[in-house]
């Protein structure tokens, strides 16, 4: 017969041997596959083998945009990962800038993006860059049917800087004894009597930090 393919399913693992023999649909739209698998265990899904040729019926629930797990490369998940939980949050240091993201979908043939990007089940989101504060990262699972669909968002919070330096100081008049050092906190500064005042320039290191002068901004 002619038609487009509305489901495929890829199964085993490096060297495995599997035969799907029979398929039926129940009256949800869900697809059921019988068959055989022999030589090494399957991986997708995960089944072990008992002799030399074992049987298999997998039942692929169409509608299910579940996430089997969710994992960040820093930071821990707040609260702990369960499928049924769309919301969670993450703290990072400052010093991490960027993340990924690894999403592995509950049941074979769902996909998932990851802001937006498609991603390979079980495989890492490219980077995604972290400003300090809060940074809402979208997780969304399409299941088989291509219709239903599931939003975990998780909210990275990328702390603030600790770094307190100053990368520069200068003055508009004379000069600073001794020249200046970031973690040299003591000068000096002798002027002639002309001078009455003097204007000072202080740059920050980190850009997100501020800074006053004699209690001004």
């Amino acid at each position: 017969g002619t038609g487009a393919v509305t489901w495929a399913q890829n199964f085993g693992g490096s060297g495995a041997y599997a035969r799907g023999e029979a398929l039926a649909v129940d009256g949800s739209g869900n697809p059921y596959l019988g068959g055989t698998f022999q030589t090494a265990n399957l991986t997708t899904p995960a089944l072990t083998k008992i002799g030399n040729a074992d049987a298999f019926l997998l039942y692929l629930d169409a509608s299910n945009a579940n996430l089997a797990s969710l994992a960040l490369s820093a930071g821990t998940l707040a609260p702990s990962f369960a499928s049924g939980t769309t919301s969670y949050t993450a703290g990072v240091a400052n010093a991490t800038a960027s993340i990924t993201v690894t999403p592995t979908v509950a049941e074979p043939g769902a996909t998932v993006t990851v802001n937006g990007t498609t991603v390979t089940s079980g495989s890492p989101s490219g980077a995604i860059a972290l400003a300090v504060g809060a940074n809402p990262v979208s997780v969304v699972v399409t299941a088989p049917d291509g219709v239903t669909t599931k939003t975990y968002t998780v909210t990275v919070t990328r702390a603030a800087s600790s770094n307190a330096d100053l990368s520069n100081l200068s003055l508009s008049a004379g000069a600073l004894t001794p020249s200046f050092a970031a973690g040299t906190t003591a000068y000096t500064l002798s002027v002639p009597n002309a001078t009455t005042s003097t204007t000072v320039t202080p740059t920050v290191a980190d850009a997100t930090a501020s800074v006053t002068v004699n209690g001004t901004a």
